[in-house]
Formats: C-alpha cells, structure tokens, sequence
C-alpha cells in the first residue's frame, strides 16, 4: 500500500515506482504523469493517516459527533476573538453577587471543531476564601504534556485560536475540558511557544516571542468527563478537600439541612441530592434577602442563574469533602465534581436565553454522553441554549439559501455525524437487528424548544456504542416525516440529548420514533 498525503484541494503526489518503455515519440508528447487529480475522500484520508498542509495534524478524524477536519492553518483569517489576558489581569479570582436576573444576550467566541458551545473551558477555580471569594489553591503553572496519541474512550477536538504573545509571559487560553491532552500544536507564523497549567487545569500559552499568533492544535479528552455516572465509592476513596474557612460552618450545616445531605450518606447520594436541588434553581429580578451571608443567601433563597448556583454547589461540595471547581466562561458557568479517578463537568442550568455569536453551522456540534442526573421542568441548560441556537442559525440558513421548502423539510443539519447515502446498500443489515428503548421523553413539548430524550441501543443483549440514532417526527394526517436530529450511543449503549421541534410543525397528535441504521455490529432497528 502506497502512503500518500492529500491536500484541503484534493490533490495527490503519487510516487512513480515503474513503468514500461514507450517509442521516442509517445514519450516526448505522452511523457509519465507525475501529478494527478484526486476527489477528496474522508474516509481513505483516515485509513491511510493522511496529514493536513502542515503535515503534522491528521487530515480527518472521526468522533461521535460526526467527523472533523482541521482549519486551514496556512491560512489567517480575521479571528472573532483575540486571547491576550495575563493570568494577573483577569479573573484571577471569582466573587459571587446578588444580580440574579437571567441575561438575555452574552458575547461567545467558540474556538473548537466539534463545538462546545457554551462549555468552553475558561476559568477554573477550586478554594473559597472567608469573604467567599473564589480562587485557585495552586496557582504553580507546570507544563503541558505534547504529544502521544488518543486511546479507546477518547473525545477528539480541534482548537483555533489567535493569541497576542508576550515574549516568556502566560497568556490565558481555553480548553476542552478537564485533563485534556495535547496531541499537536501548529502555530503560523511558526514560533516556539509551549502551554501550561495550573492546578485548577486552567492552560496558558507561553511563547519565545511577541506578536499575534494563529495557534491549531489536536486535544483529546476522556469521554467520560462530559457525562457518566458518578461511582458508588466511599469517602476514603476520594482525594482529600483541604480545611475549609471555619467561618462557613454554621452556614454550610444550615444548608446542608435544607438539601438534606449528610457524610452518613455516599459520596454518590451526596453529589446526586446537591445537583438536583441546585438544579431546581430559579432567575429572579427580585435579589435574595440578606442574611449578611451571601452563600447562604442564595443557597436558602433558591434564587440564580448559572454562576450562582455553581458557586452555591462549590462551597457545599467543599465543605462537606466533595472535590470540587466552578468553571466559567464568558457565558456560561457551570461545576465540575471528582471522584476516584476522573472529573465530572456536571452543568447546574441557568444558562441565557441567547448567544451574541457566529453559529459555525460549518462545523458538527459536539454530541457529549447522555446526562446522568435528572432535570426538573422548565430547565434552561446550557445544552439546551446551544440547541436553540443551531436550530435559529438553520431556518436562518434555510431561508437564505432556498427559501421554503414547499415539502416544509427543514435543511440537513451539517452536525448529523456520518450522513449516510440513501442509495447505497446498507452495510449493517446483516447484523442482529439493534433493540432501541425510548426511556424518557419531556412530557410537555413546545414548536421552537428542546425535546429531552433518553434511551438505550442493545442488540443480542449487549450495547450497541457509537450509534448514530436519528429522532422522527411522525405528522399525523400530513401522510410526512420530520428528521428533528440525531443523536449518538456511549460504549453502554446508551443515548440522550435534545432535539428541537421546529416552529412551522403543525399543532396535532404526532408520534415520535428513533431509528438507526446500525452499525459495525449492530443492524438496523427502530422504537416508537
């Protein structure tokens, strides 16, 4: 097998091993070609291990959120946000306030490929001081780890950023999520620069120069982090919490009361009590009655949106030997929880009702596991605002593009992961038939919102993973079917996330089915 490298443009330097002696005349007008068109194929790209232009950053790579390429890095395109706070200049520390009003609008810039919207992981913090104000125990930058390779489990992104280097000074960056890996870095124009962390795993960049700086670079993470169930492990099995200030104690035991956890309990019962009572907070325009303790003010009151029910949690979580962080961004805030062996990013809701930024409908949103915990009616999850989003960002698109469909089939979602051919056979229809389960669906369901779905994919009594799982509207007396969205199965065959019901979906009595086409070793199946 020839090895080879293909470009964004698609074309191909074959490597000429041997050919037959031609006549003097045919060699002069017909001489060997040595340059030749080939059609971009993802597929072959990732079977071969092909590089993009740089040579160093895999050409494609498939996900559970749908194959990804990497941005051109030769290229400089003008960048919708410039990264170049110092670690001493920003939100070095985080102090809660009484402002619990929901936001209607929050300027976003989403530098990765899946997208994170609104998860991207920019400020962390893991220590409470005695006036509540948050900040980072260990804020000793230590190296970033380069190179290796992603491993089974592993999410995959790319990251494109544009930085304003400060020769040997950190600059602040995002990331993906807790203990990613960096597995390349290019940057254009080529400087050295190297990146770092903190305790509270927040990244630096460090470069050997000024300027600004174009910076793509592969991370892979444990897929785990972004949704799985929280071990039944017991209290010695935890990593230590540090003494919390003795000044929160009368207030964290009242607030411990009134959620009604105890260490009697489990880790596990713990941690599932708090996200659930933090989760059934409300915005309000009404501030919280004082008690001159802002942590039980908001606790107790039950008042907040995402950065308040996420500092609540943090102070709780500590105080009773929870591991813990408050992580946000600049429209988002949400927890992340540790247990034995891995963090949890677990988001509290509260998130604003819109986003001020770019949709990337060019690149797939990030499809993370199925949601541990349970949500209470009326959540307003950060999932659920990035859901919104795409669905406006698609009848917009929809619109401009073709107009209306006379058919009212809304355009392809460019997130669906591996959008299949409907005139090729079916690889998968010689295999077991996959046993699909719709085990939970939101009892009140609204044109224009979020449809929460929950459900699980077996075939022969093992899990079906990696499954792409299409939801369809079936219209009663319209004699049409509806594509909502698709989702994707963990390595337990399990799936859930949220689809949106389009606005123009005539009000009636409609039934609702996923299906799959299968898979490696699952075949097709259905669930109505």
């Amino acid at each position: 097998m020839m090895r080879r490298t293909v470009g964004p443009a698609g074309w191909a330097l074959a490597a000429l091993l041997a050919w037959s002696v031609a006549s003097p005349a045919h060699a002069q007008s017909d001489g060997p070609v040595l340059h030749e068109y080939v059609a971009p194929d993802v597929k072959e790209n990732i079977d071969l291990s092909a590089t993009d232009a740089s040579g160093q950053l895999p050409s494609a790579v498939r996900t559970p959120s749908g194959t990804i390429t990497p941005p051109d890095v030769r290229t400089s395109p003008e960048p919708s946000r410039v990264y170049h706070q110092r670690p001493d200049a920003d939100a070095s520390s985080f102090r809660p306030d009484r402002d619990t009003r929901r936001p209607h609008v929050e300027h976003y810039d989403d530098p990765f490929t899946p997208t994170l919207t609104p998860f991207k992981r920019m400020f962390a913090y893991d220590a409470v001081r005695d006036d509540y104000t948050l900040y980072v125990r260990d804020s000793e930058r230590r190296p970033v780890a380069l190179g290796g390779e992603a491993v089974d489990g592993d999410d995959r992104f790319f990251g494109d950023l544009s930085v304003q280097l400060r020769a040997g000074e950190p600059v602040r960056i995002p990331t993906v999520g807790p203990e990613a890996r960096l597995l390349h870095v290019v940057t254009n124009p080529d400087v050295r620069a190297t990146v770092w962390r903190d305790g509270a795993d927040n990244w630096f960049i460090i470069g050997e120069s000024s300027g600004r700086v174009r910076v793509v670079s592969e991370i892979a993470i444990d897929r785990n982090v972004f949704a799985s169930e929280y071990p039944d492990i017991g209290w010695a099995e935890l990593p230590r919490v540090p003494a919390q200030p003795a000044v929160h104690q009368q207030a964290f035991k009242t607030v411990a009361n009134a959620i009604g956890i105890s260490r009697a309990m489990s880790p596990r019962e713990v941690v599932s009590k708090m996200v659930s009572y933090y989760r059934s907070f409300g915005p309000s325009t009404d501030s919280p009655t004082s008690q001159g303790d802002i942590y039980l003010d908001l606790a107790l009151s039950k008042k907040g949106v995402c950065r308040h029910r996420s500092f609540a949690f943090l102070v709780t979580a500590l105080n009773i030997g929870v591991p813990a962080r408050l992580v946000h961004n600049e429209a988002h805030a949400w927890v992340e929880v540790r247990a034995d062996r891995r963090w949890h990013r677990i988001d509290l809701g509260g998130a604003a009702l819109d986003l001020d930024q770019e949709p990337h409908l060019e690149r797939p949103a990030h499809v993370p596991p199925p949601d541990q915990f349970a949500w209470p009616t009326g959540r307003d999850s950060g999932a659920d605002l990035a859901h919104r989003e795409r669905a406006d960002a698609l009848r917009e698109a929809t619109d401009d593009a073709s107009g209306t469909d006379p058919t009212g089939t809304p355009v392809a979602d460019p997130n669906a992961p591996g959008e299949p051919d409907p005139d090729a056979p079916n690889p998968a229809s010689n295999m077991p038939a996959t046993e699909l389960t719709l085990d939970e669906v939101d009892h009140d369901i609204f044109r224009g919102k979020p449809v929460r779905i929950k459900g699980t994919a077996r075939s022969e009594g093992k899990p079906c993973a990696r499954l792409r799982i299409d939801v369809i509207l079936l219209m009663q007396g319209h004699a049409a079917e509806r594509r909502l969205g698709s989702l994707s199965s963990d390595v337990r065959g399990r799936y859930g996330g949220a689809v949106v019901v389009p606005a123009d979906v005539p009000i009636g009595d409609h039934e609702l089915v996923v299906a799959t086409a299968g898979g490696a070793k699952c075949g097709p199946g259905q669930a109505r």
